[in-house]
């Protein structure tokens, strides 16, 4: 009966603990929870989700460990989505001759997982070629997914891991989200104000292409913008609005449209800088003003200057043979190099340094029903100036005064959610609404649903440039003069996944992940001393245990 009574409660316990599923993250930064747009996502999977993980063989320790947590949410995602979560580790260079290893490279590049040549032992300095990233399919599709995140310029690569570590959940949890999207999302570029040409934002196209529709949109050849589109990208326009643009920019926001502005209210002639080494900066009246003043931000006119910024080339003499001219590198304060960013907003978050070129400041307008979140400023040691003046080279050559750059951080993006007024409110003539009216695929509307828009203070943020020679778009972030590369296409990509994504998916990119390392330094001192303690005393506490228990043995019995 007792037997019969014990079997009965192991049933009765593995039925309950089925039923009642439960999981304890005893990790401080709750490295193991996963957010519950994620849960929400897993259990919505209805079909196999493969991950073909291009990572496997033998690597550095801390390498190692970024794979092992690869494997561990994966196992985590596991526990949600049961076995529709399948996954294999390989290498896909493997057993290839040298011809066979172009054609993968090639194959894989084209997908969008980009080879990185790997240091394994930096003593003798061997180096291995991997492709850091994942292959995932579902139900016949398939998107390529980069897991390991650029080394930028600051960051060291055990940071970069850390940080790679941390966006694991949000990285393997959008690609499940965007293969469950039957249609893909249709972002616009705007078209018809001197917006920034295709050819100069393909580098981001190119990144967006894999997961939106990606289309050029001329607003001067259409009654309205239609709500099949559901991101419109304003890229530094350089004409003048006319008022029945913005009114379709506005009742398109007031529908729920979402707006990624890129706007700069003054000329920045880069062509005049190199020809004559000065401009005017004189203001374009883009007319967007009364726009985004109701909506609860304003574009200064004006332009940032940052003692934090990128280097221009300057000719500084000519070589002794009269040949060539010599050129030295000078800090030019008006290309900030912007790291003060939230690290709180999921756009944001562990964001890296991103490059800015004559960027205006914000400010943010009281505006009822509308949140405002800024999410990058320029450095401590800021000021800018304010239209008209001249803009010229020669400004470099003189040590800048540290004092003069004392108004802190300025304003370079915000993020505004919410319910938006129209711009237009009260201000239509009553025939123009009898007008309206009259349409019946035209409405009206002076209060929008929630939605919500980021307003970035530089066109020049995704612009890339171009090779005057292949004529051929350059990657976007890459800084010609010090080739150095920056988190622009990160930061851009970002914007528009915040801005489109209604699942929460993105506040998976808000977890941080601390990686306990030791000291490398006190461990290479002391190495020894700890391989001995390591060493000797387990055998020493087992002597004395020997001893100590033989002892009371002895004393036990000997009566």
């Amino acid at each position: 009966m007792q037997l019969l009574l014990l079997l009965g409660i192991l049933v009765l316990v593995n039925v309950v603990g089925n039923q009642l599923y439960s999981r304890i993250d005893l990790t401080k930064e709750k490295r193991f929870t996963l957010s519950e747009p994620t849960k929400e996502i897993l259990k919505n999977t209805d079909d196999i989700v493969y991950f073909q993980v291009l990572l496997d063989g033998e690597f550095e320790p801390g390498m190692q460990r970024f794979i092992d947590g690869v494997q561990e949410m994966l196992d985590e995602f596991r526990a949600y989505a049961g076995a529709n979560i399948q996954y294999d580790f390989l290498d896909p260079l493997e057993g290839t001759n040298l011809e066979e290893k172009k054609g993968i490279t090639q194959q894989l590049a084209e997908r969008g997982l980009m080879p990185r040549a790997l240091i394994m032992n930096a003593d003798e300095y061997s180096e291995r070629v991997i492709f850091p990233g994942a292959l995932v399919s579902y139900k016949g599709r398939e998107l390529a997914v980069t897991l390991l995140d650029e080394q930028l310029n600051n960051a060291s690569p055990e940071e970069v891991l850390r940080q790679s570590n941390a966006q694991l959940e949000f990285k393997l949890a959008n690609v499940i989200h965007k293969l469950h999207q039957r249609v893909k999302p249709t972002v616009a570029f705007l078209e018809g104000h001197g917006e920034l040409e295709k050819q100069e934002v393909e580098s981001v196209a190119a990144a967006l292409q894999p997961f939106y529709v990606m289309e050029r949109f001329d607003v001067t050849d259409n009654l309205l913008i239609p709500d099949r589109i559901d991101l419109v990208v304003v890229a530094k326009p350089d004409k003048r609005m006319a008022e029945s643009h913005k009114y379709k920019l506005d009742q398109y926001i007031m529908n729920g449209g979402r707006v990624l502005w890129l706007v700069e209210n003054l000329t920045s002639s880069l062509d005049s800088m190199s020809r004559h080494g000065r401009f005017m900066a004189l203001d374009k009246d883009l007319g967007l003003d009364d726009l985004l003043f109701r909506y609860g931000v304003r574009v200064n006119a004006n332009m940032v200057e940052d003692l934090q910024c990128n280097p221009i080339p300057l000719v500084v003499g000519t070589d002794p043979s009269g040949n060539a001219q010599n050129t030295k590198l000078f800090g030019w304060p008006f290309f900030p190099v912007v790291t003060n960013h939230n690290k709180d907003h999921p756009v944001t978050r562990n964001m890296d340094a991103v490059q800015y070129q004559f960027a205006a400041s914000l400010d943010t307008i009281k505006t009822p029903g509308v949140k405002k979140t800024v999410l990058s400023r320029s450095s401590t040691y800021s000021k800018s100036v304010f239209t008209p003046f001249e803009v010229n080279v020669n400004t470099v050559r003189t040590t800048p005064n540290p004092d003069r750059y004392n108004k802190g951080g300025q304003i370079l993006a915000v993020a505004l959610e919410g319910t938006f007024t129209s711009a237009f409110k009260n201000r239509l003539a009553p025939r123009t609404v009898e007008m309206i009216d009259s349409l019946p695929q035209l409405e009206n509307k002076q209060e929008s649903v929630p939605t919500k828009m980021i307003v970035i203070s530089d066109g020049d943020v995704i612009r890339n440039d171009i090779d005057f020679r292949s004529k051929r778009a350059l990657p976007l972030g890459n800084y010609k003069y010090s080739r150095q590369k920056f988190s622009n296409l990160e930061f851009i990509t970002n914007c528009v996944d915040y801005l489109i994504d209604d699942s929460g998916i993105m506040l998976a990119r808000s977890k941080d992940v601390q990686w306990r390392l030791l000291d490398k330094k006190k461990v290479k001192e002391e190495q020894s001393t700890w391989q001995v303690i390591n060493l000797v005393l387990p055998l020493a506490l087992l002597l004395l245990f020997g001893l100590g228990y033989n002892f009371l043995r002895r004393r036990k019995y000997s009566h």
